[in-house]
């Protein structure tokens, strides 16, 4: 019964086997920056519009599944550049899907040579659960189908999000910061479930580095994230209770870094690596002609779920139309991540 109940609380919590993060796992962070910080959204000249996909974990049954659709464009406001965007997130795994959508300002102001931003982010999030397909086995000695802690139909939980965001870049480098879910919102899964959505840090850094041929660009980036701990809290009248008490919680601890290089040539072609501590290793490619960009990453696994997946394949594409903003505005200041 133990088993059992760990798995259908490990679902109900609403993370990915083996992590504990609610936010999706990208191999091209850095091309979807203000999914993670909205205080990157209008830090470029222009409107981008970009779309990742991602299957997680080939060769295993139910795993998750991830689109993201996220846009952001700076405006120009009383003679000062903010920045807006907006995204589309959702994740399916097994019986699991989560939903969420997202809408996201950014003050800037010029300091020390560089452009400082500071962003927010509301949001909503729904989470559902599709306990109409349980299936548990007629010889199953252990688990009863009709246990009320084990859902029979969709339960589903939604609720109000919000996030927080600094951001700071010069001509050859950025750094960021920034904390999602920040009010721990609660997603009340039908009556005997509530789930804490655990907040998550951010830091991104990066680097450009010019090398001796004028074509080539050498762009290393990283990624650190933290979340804290997560909770999930049972009815105390449901069944489930006499297994370990009126309250049962599920916690976890997990940090992950993500470390990058890609060379990039004559700013249209690029590939590189990247490294996930315990997790994997990852080869992208990538390309970029006019107003579109698309990019591939193949995660190959270094953890113990090699011998179960075949890796983990992700893609994104991303139109950029220039917004024209420079005209007019004094103290013109452009950002590695234009490049």
């Amino acid at each position: 019964m133990k088993k059992f109940l760990f798995i259908v609380i490990s679902g109900l919590v609403g993370i990915h086997p083996l992590t504990a993060q609610f936010d999706s796992q990208l191999s091209n962070y850095w091309a979807i920056t203000n999914y993670y910080n909205p205080a990157y959204a209008g830090q470029t000249e222009d409107l981008q519009l970009t779309l990742i996909s991602r299957l997680q974990w080939l060769g295993i049954e139910n795993a998750p599944r991830t689109t993201i659709l996220a846009a952001q464009m700076p405006y120009q406001f009383m003679g000062k550049v903010h920045g807006v965007g907006a995204s589309m997130y959702n994740d399916r795994a097994g019986l699991f899907s989560v939903s969420v959508f997202s809408g996201q300002y950014a003050w800037k102001k010029k300091i020390a040579k560089g452009l400082f931003s500071a962003g927010l982010q509301v949001g909503y999030i729904n989470q559902t659960f599709d306990g109409s397909k349980v299936e548990i086995p007629d010889n199953d000695e252990y688990h009863n189908p009709n246990d009320p802690a084990i859902p029979t139909s969709e339960v589903s939980g939604k609720s109000l999000d919000a996030s927080l965001g600094v951001f700071y870049s010069k001509e050859k480098w950025f750094t960021g910061l920034s904390v999602t879910h920040l009010l721990y919102p609660k997603l009340e899964l039908g009556e005997n479930y509530t789930y804490e959505v655990p907040r998550t840090y951010y830091f991104t850094a990066g680097y450009n580095i010019q090398l001796n041929n004028p074509l080539l660009e050498l762009r290393p980036t990283l990624l650190a994230k933290t979340v804290e701990m997560s909770s999930l809290y049972l009815d105390p009248d449901s069944l489930i209770e006499k297994v370990e008490g009126n309250m049962m919680k599920a916690m976890w601890r997990n940090a992950q870094l993500d470390v990058s290089v890609r060379m990039i040539y004559d700013k249209k072609f690029w590939g590189g690596l990247s490294w996930r501590n315990g997790d994997a290793m990852v080869l992208m490619l990538g390309a970029k002609f006019k107003m579109i960009e698309a990019g591939y990453a193949y995660d190959f696994p270094i953890s113990k779920i090699i011998k179960e997946s075949t890796g983990s394949h992700e893609v994104f594409i991303r139109y950029v139309m220039d917004m024209n903003l420079k005209k007019g505005i004094k103290n013109k200041h452009k950002s590695v991540r234009i490049l």
